[in-house]
């Protein structure tokens, strides 16, 4: 079985040759698990389309990011649509080789559940987890695998400490409970909002130097400015605060990143383009901190 497509263009319709890049775009098409809407599939192609429609030089940032980094897209992992372990496998195998090639990997979901299978391509991680939700039930719907336990997973890998959520404002009871018990450190959308420059201080004291791998699920913005997502929360994030929260966290040991939870189907135009721009503050953050080594 074909275990990557090779898609061209790729992000922003800029392929350099894998070997000289330093950012590796990888699209993880899966959509196994939805509990309402579905359409995952679709997500990576729709990100890419946007991202070839909006300008590579970023004000906010005061440069070009294709003039500062070595871009490229490996294409598309191919899911086995009744195979979650397989294609998780398949999602480790290439994360693990963008990493070993020493590349930053940006991936293009998909389904949240993938971030539990890219993160076990690192070592001594810290995780940030932007999301509506918390993603903390041990099974959901007979499912111990899946996009509402995928936060839960990760803490089977990594310590209750290593995991910081933002964004958060649905969970339940039991989810809560647990999140008390472990000590989770999560700020509310409500806080963030509030107070930026607060949090992310905190969150640089968290971290320190260690490795950050960012999982931006995209309902962590209001319904408003991205409703084509798979389970919308409403009382989110403008756009403008997840930007300005992006680029807070150049002083981070960032190593890798996933954008999720986006389903075309139900897309007005607005979301792919807010996925897209997401990637392109990523890479902006990336750039200068190029900039400044």
């Amino acid at each position: 079985m074909e275990e990557l497509i090779r898609i061209s263009p790729g992000f922003g319709g800029f392929d350099f040759p894998y070997d000289k890049a330093e950012v590796v775009f990888l699209g993880i098409p899966l959509d196994v698990t939805s509990s309402y809407r579905a359409g995952y599939r679709f997500a990576p192609a729709k990100i890419r389309e946007a991202s070839a429609n909006l300008e590579t030089y970023l004000p906010e940032f005061g440069l070009d990011v294709f003039e500062t980094l070595n871009i490229t897209d490996m294409g598309d992992v191919v899911p086995t649509p009744t195979d979650m372990e397989s294609t998780g496998e398949r999602i480790k195998k290439f994360v693990s080789r963008i990493v070993k090639d020493g590349k930053f990997p940006i991936l293009l979901g998909g389904e949240h559940t993938l971030t539990y299978f890219s993160i076990q391509a690192f070592d001594d991680l810290f995780l940030i987890h932007l999301d509506a939700h918390r993603d903390l039930r041990d099974e959901y719907l007979g499912d111990r695998v899946c996009h509402a336990t995928v936060a839960r997973r990760v803490l089977d890998l990594l310590e209750a400490d290593r995991l910081i959520q933002v964004g958060i404002r649905s969970c339940s009871k039991e989810e809560a409970e647990y999140a008390k018990t472990k000590k989770i450190k999560s700020f509310s959308s409500a806080e963030l909002q509030a107070s930026i420059a607060r949090i992310v201080s905190e969150v640089k004291q968290t971290v320190a130097s260690h490795p950050v791998y960012l999982t931006i699920d995209l309902d962590v913005l209001d319904p408003a400015f991205a409703p084509a997502v798979a389970t919308p929360e409403p009382g989110g994030l403008t756009v403008s605060e997840l930007f300005t929260f992006i680029r807070e966290l150049r002083d981070l040991n960032l190593v890798g990143c996933d954008i999720v939870e986006f389903v075309p189907p139900y897309d007005n135009g607005n979301t792919a383009f807010v996925a897209a721009k997401t990637a392109y503050h990523v890479l902006g953050v990336l750039s200068l901190k190029k900039a400044t080594t």
